[in-house]
């Protein structure tokens, strides 16, 4: 087991730097300090062994969005929060790694989706009504719809020009976020917003 968790981060740490198709098994086996056919041991495939590393990727996030989901803060704390978050998880990504999941692994591309669907899409529709509530958020949005168009956003910038243009991918998603966010913000909740980055390091 230890064996075969091991292969798993290699795998991810290198798929995320370098996307899917440009690491091979060999790679992995010269990293790992094993032989290919170890490898082939644990996994009967490339695919195998790339659905088992996003498959790890996704219960990191899951288990992540589930613990800021249980903090208890205000909607701008949590986008502060997600903001800090995002900057960590893209900080290495290379937009090639959804790129190549998208069109070669289908099956991995589902998870991927399902994940997407059945925990990211709840979170921000959540953070959106809390917001609302508490009138940091204009109240006349439609959380579902704009929940969707977040989702979007986040998932057409891995395979737009976005990632072609002299700022890195991470820079890019930034920029996106933070648009995202003065389009919901009142008055009350950009003010609140700003005194929030004041006193937050990012």
């Amino acid at each position: 087991m230890e064996t075969r968790q091991n292969i798993i981060r290699i795998a991810l740490e290198n798929f995320l730097v370098y996307g899917v198709r440009a690491v091979t098994m060999d790679e992995i086996a010269r990293i790992a300090g094993i032989s290919k056919k170890t490898i082939y041991e644990e996994f009967s495939s490339k695919e195998e062994l790339v659905n088992a590393a996003i498959e790890a990727s996704i219960k990191e996030y899951r288990c992540d969005l589930d613990e800021m989901g249980s903090i208890d803060e205000s909607a701008i704390d949590h986008l502060l929060r997600m903001t800090r978050y995002l900057r960590e998880a893209f900080t290495s990504m290379n937009p090639l790694l959804m790129q190549d999941i998208q069109r070669f692994y289908p099956k991995c591309w589902h998870k991927v989706n399902e994940f997407k669907t059945e925990k990211v899409l709840q979170n921000i529709i959540m953070v959106l009504e809390k917001g609302k509530e508490s009138g940091d958020f204009r109240t006349e949005i439609n959380s579902e719809l704009l929940a969707h168009m977040r989702m979007d956003q986040i998932t057409n910038s891995f395979s737009s020009n976005y990632s072609k243009s002299s700022k890195s991918f991470l820079d890019c998603q930034l920029a996106i976020l933070d648009h995202f966010i003065h389009g919901i913000l009142t008055d009350q909740g950009r003010s609140n917003y700003y005194k929030k980055l004041q006193t937050q390091e990012f």
